[in-house]
């Protein structure tokens, strides 16, 4: 099927719809729109989806990672529009998103879009409620993680810049309407990892895995995977070098040093609020598997901080010991206060899982000397 701008201009004018350029071929398992391979989207696959997301995130996280990978979905309207181009058709970024939300919506996936406002920077689109609205209503949260990631990948596909969208409004959420807000936004390091640290973003976002060419990147940035057993190891090593107190030591203020150097390249991507240095620090390390926080709580009149861990790598790695092992994780919470609020601290494990105890537990003191 051949089709030309006329054809364009009177699905905008509504003077037609997609029924009129769909072809389907039951008997070879084939369907087409406007000539493109298509197929159905049942109500499961899209809550299977949603769901294989919520099994290692919470559920906001899980509309976010969904909107991540429709987002490049999205990106892939950049043929269509540059196939409009060569017929005459330039179309601001707002009404070619609606033209291809039209053809998806006469499609089943959800009611007609309205267009609420325009400029450069942002665009406010509505719907009565979307295919998604629905089929997760019962998560009673905006759940359009599906909309949110085409609208973000369709206006950076046909403008070059980055976008960012937010729904304000969901069907799911018991609103009248989906309503979704897109800015254009830098897509900064800065953005990225403290969207992480208010709990928007989850560091499995940007994640960018080459396993095999044996690169690892987050948020650009060189990363490895260490196995625990690595701990055990080092730590076995060094005990059996030069004792383990001395050995425990040693581990200490490496991982100290390892937490400042870890705030002091925060500091170079323009973040200086000591509580958000230090938030984002200990929101790094939680995610990447060191360890969970489930508790903090300051002592005003000993200047002490106190953080209790669900877990600590070592407390994993080792097991049950009869002693407390967290020497690692003790210098690397002590490097980062000491490196977020720039001053002298001293950290010291009071309660180890290793022993016994229900959680690792640290306290974290100032000191003069």
């Amino acid at each position: 099927m051949k089709i030309g701008k006329e054809d364009f201009e009177a699905i905008l004018a509504g003077s037609r719809d997609i029924r009129d350029y769909m072809e389907i071929d039951p008997k070879e398992g084939v369907a087409t729109f406007f000539g493109v391979l298509s197929a159905s989207n049942p109500d499961y696959l899209v809550r299977a989806i949603y769901e294989m997301y919520e099994q290692n995130l919470n559920r906001p996280l899980a509309v976010k990672a969904t909107a991540q990978l429709f987002r490049s979905v999205g990106l892939g309207s950049v043929g269509l529009n540059n196939f409009l181009k060569k017929l005459g058709m330039n179309l601001t970024p707002a009404e070619f998103l609606m033209l291809v939300f039209r053809l998806q919506h006469q499609q089943g996936w959800g009611a007609p879009f309205e267009l609420v406002s325009q400029n450069d920077k942002k665009i406010v689109l509505r719907t009565r409620q979307t295919f998604e609205s629905r089929v997760m209503k019962d998560w009673n949260i905006p759940v359009c993680g599906i909309h949110r990631g085409w609208i973000e990948g369709i206006l950076s596909a046909v403008t070059g810049k980055n976008w960012f969208c937010l729904e304000t409004k969901c069907h799911a959420a018991g609103h009248e309407v989906c309503e979704f807000v897109a800015d254009q936004t830098e897509s900064s390091w800065k953005w990225k990892a403290q969207a992480i640290v208010k709990g928007d973003s989850a560091i499995t976002e940007f994640i960018e895995h080459k396993p095999l060419e044996g690169k690892v990147k987050l948020i650009d940035d060189p990363v490895v995977m260490m196995p625990r057993f690595i701990f055990t190891s080092m730590m076995n090593s060094l005990a059996r070098t030069m004792g383990e107190v001395p050995a425990g030591g040693v581990n200490y203020r490496a991982y100290m040093d390892m937490g400042k150097e870890n705030v002091e390249h925060y500091k170079k991507m323009g973040i200086t609020n000591p509580n958000t240095l230090a938030d984002m620090a200990f929101k790094f390390y939680s995610q990447m598997g060191w360890f969970r926080i489930i508790g903090m709580d300051w002592e005003e009149a000993k200047k002490t901080k106190t953080i209790r861990l669900e877990h600590t790598v070592e407390s994993e790695s080792f097991g049950n010991t009869g002693k407390k092992v967290c020497y690692c994780t003790a210098g690397l919470l002590t490097g980062i206060v000491e490196g977020s609020f720039g001053i002298k601290v001293r950290g010291r494990e009071v309660a180890c899982r290793s022993q016994g105890d229900a959680h690792c537990v640290f306290e974290i003191s100032n000191r003069t000397d």
